[in-house]
């Protein structure tokens, strides 16, 4: 189903959904039912979208039904609804990402990412962030930005995006940022790769994490989670991953998560991506993500083809586990998942 059908009966899907049961929480592999946490989720609303990501939205409808994106995003994209898709796909918590992207992907301030956890009690885990735009004179006001933000209540790790917010990976003028990261033990996820949103950065030191070396190694107190562990997803190719597997197996404080790579888009590569995580040991660096919601539905289907992969490339029980939701639990000091008996 292409993106424009899965647009026009959006509404339909969603009272559908609401009506029906919600399936069995977690995995089942092996007779044992695994829980799951995607731990990269979007929200925010069409009015903080700027012009050139609504217009890529808005090119997926037919004219005469542009009109709602408006509605659909506002709707899509609010907490409860998110928590819906995860219910639809027995998926137990989500990490939730605010974003301070304004000529790309929008933004989402720390507060209002704080009051959609909130909608949710127990369901979804909040990243702070900041603006970098114009860091040479707002740079201490942003870092208390920060800092307050990642102290609010649900908020268990920070966001950064430097493609889409336009600063290198090895300008150290940001340390500030990983300097909270360690001092406040908030894990920062950053986006790696490429994306093909307007605006985005594409040259190495804006998508390769190889570029981030130095600063990986000057905070061994922050944890590094490298977002699509460096997803070519413009060109549709694996250009970064090996940078980022290489991070990992160097620093004990890097860790990679696979946003988007168990979409339509990345179904050529997704073998090839799980192949490399088991060859270069590091399954139990990898915590799951999907780069959601984008439309009713996208979770759901980019675990089931996640699921698969792992299946395909021989990936254990224990391993699945590990990538599903022990590595995030361990990386982010929380208690264990309970299915409940007979899950």
């Amino acid at each position: 189903m292409q993106a424009t059908v899965r647009i026009l009966i959006t509404l339909t899907i969603i009272l559908l959904a609401a009506c029906g049961r919600a399936p069995e929480p977690g995995v089942l592999v092996d007779g044992r039912r695994i829980p799951v946490i995607d731990m990269h989720l979007h929200t925010g609303t069409w009015a903080m979208t700027p012009p050139g990501f609504r217009q890529r939205l808005t090119d997926r409808v037919p004219t005469g039904f542009k009109w709602v994106m408006g509605p659909f995003v506002d709707y899509n994209l609010r907490g409860k609804t998110i928590v819906g898709q995860l219910d639809s796909a027995g998926i137990s918590a989500g990490g939730l990402f605010a974003l301070y992207s304004p000529a790309t992907t929008g933004i989402a301030s720390n507060e209002f990412v704080a009051g959609e956890i909130a909608s949710v009690p127990g369901r979804l885990y909040g990243f702070a962030s900041l603006r970098v735009d114009d860091w040479n004179n707002d740079s201490a006001a942003e870092l208390a930005r920060l800092e307050a933000g990642v102290k609010l209540p649900g908020m268990h790790g920070i966001k950064l995006a430097h493609a889409h917010q336009q600063f290198r990976f090895d300008d150290r003028r940001f340390d500030g940022i990983y300097e909270i990261c360690g001092r406040l033990r908030k894990p920062v996820y950053l986006h790696t790769g490429t994306s093909p949103n307007p605006g985005t950065r594409y040259e190495p030191p804006y998508a390769d994490p190889a570029y981030l070396e130095g600063s990986i190694q000057a905070f061994p107190d922050c944890i590094f989670i490298l977002g699509h562990s460096g997803y070519d997803s413009l060109g549709r190719a694996l250009t970064y991953t090996d940078s980022a597997i290489a991070l990992a197996q160097k620093y004990s404080n890097v860790f990679l998560e696979p946003g988007a790579l168990g979409a339509e888009r990345a179904d050529a590569l997704l073998g090839d991506f799980l192949h490399r995580i088991k060859a270069g040991g590091v399954i139990d660096k990898l915590i799951y993500g999907s780069d959601g919601v984008q439309f009713p539905g996208y979770v759901k289907s980019h675990l089931r083809a996640f699921v698969a992969g792992m299946r395909e490339q021989g990936y254990t029980a224990d391993e699945m586990e590990q990538v599903l939701s022990g590595n995030f639990l361990r990386v982010f000091s929380l208690p264990p998942i309970q299915l409940g008996s007979g899950q």
